[in-house]
């Protein structure tokens, strides 16, 4: 069996191996950690409106500042006032329900499976249209947002008008205006001028790539998108399995469970994480995970973005490899053992 075809069948075959973590530079050996559902990073709860959770997930700690990620409850038809980021972008991925974005003066309906990208120093905001929502968002790069939603709950509503201003202030957040509303009439773009959706069941440029030719694994937003620091990707697990033990060099990698349950490995570690878990798997330690369910569906993202998505197109069949060629090696990869048993 030719390299090539042994790497594409062990995409989701083979028994379990046991690996060593690899130590990075330092001396020191980075672990995986799991957030799981309904809880946050650091166990701080910062509700948005003191009703709806919106828990930090992936912190500014955890990436040196270059990203970080939150998972919102939606338990009530409200959002932020009109606002930018004058130093950050922030991607928005609807896990459940329904809303209404606006980014300048443009207005774009959202569903489940959609995502839409807003570009720093564009005003925007949004609101809930559906009784419950969830929604799993970025920053990238990080800023001060952990901050600015602790000083918020601290807040509680309580605060003056001179502190809320003082804290969009140091938090790089320009406020333009109030919310919009649920109830009022709104009228929507068929495309955005600036930033870009992308719909559910579809890749960030019309392209789908495709594992093991039943498992859709969507690019959601691109390293162009992001100056090479983030690669977001959406996977469909249409079968039980995962990939061989492989290691990142220069890349750390979330997954969230959408849906189905996942065993993760990372080193000696093992996970067992369902609906609305996370994980968070650091660069040059080897890993891999097994999907346990006939069905399931990951949110996964790498940061910073590498060539990833590169990868993806030559296992996903959109590109044809020269003969012999490792692709995991060819993408800055190593397979290091065979996929996780369970």
């Amino acid at each position: 069996m030719q390299r090539r075809d042994f790497i594409l069948i062990s995409l989701l075959s083979f028994p379990a191996f046991a690996c060593s973590s690899i130590k990075r530079t330092g001396g020191k050996t980075a672990k995986a950690f799991v957030v799981k559902a309904g809880d946050s990073r650091f166990h701080q709860p910062t509700p948005f409106n003191g009703v709806n959770p919106n828990d930090l997930k992936v912190s500014t700690k955890d990436t040196a500042g270059k990203l970080s990620a939150f998972d919102y409850l939606g338990l009530q038809k409200v959002g932020p006032g009109l606002h930018s980021h004058l130093f950050q972008d922030e991607v928005f991925f609807v896990l459940e329900g329904e809303y209404v974005f606006q980014l300048g003066e443009e207005r774009q309906l959202l569903q489940t499976g959609d995502l839409i990208f807003l570009p720093r120093n564009i005003p925007h905001t949004w609101v809930q249209m559906s009784d419950r929502g969830k929604l799993f968002y970025f920053l990238q790069p990080a800023g001060k947002m952990e901050e600015f939603f602790l000083k918020l709950t601290e807040l509680d509503g309580k605060g003056t008008p001179e502190q809320y201003q003082e804290l969009g202030k140091t938090s790089g957040i320009a406020n333009h205006g109030p919310a919009i509303s649920a109830t009022e009439r709104h009228v929507f773009v068929e495309k955005l001028s600036n930033g870009f959706v992308v719909r559910a069941g579809q890749g960030r440029y019309g392209e789908r790539t495709v594992i093991n030719g039943k498992n859709p694994n969507d690019l959601k937003v691109s390293g162009k998108d992001t100056g090479g620091e983030l690669s977001i990707f959406e996977y469909f697990g249409n079968e039980k399995g995962g990939p061989p033990m492989h290691v990142h060099p220069y890349q750390d990698e979330v997954f969230y469970v959408a849906e189905g349950r996942y065993l993760f490995q990372c080193g000696d570690e093992k996970f067992t994480l369902g609906e609305g878990d996370m994980i968070f798997l650091p660069r040059a330690v080897p890993h891999t995970w097994a999907q346990l369910e006939d069905k399931g569906r990951l949110l996964f993202f790498f940061q910073p973005a590498g060539k990833m998505e590169d990868f993806f197109r030559s296992v996903g069949g959109n590109k044809t490899l020269a003969a012999g060629l490792d692709p995991f090696m060819e993408h800055d990869m190593e397979v290091v053992g065979p996929p996780i048993s369970f």
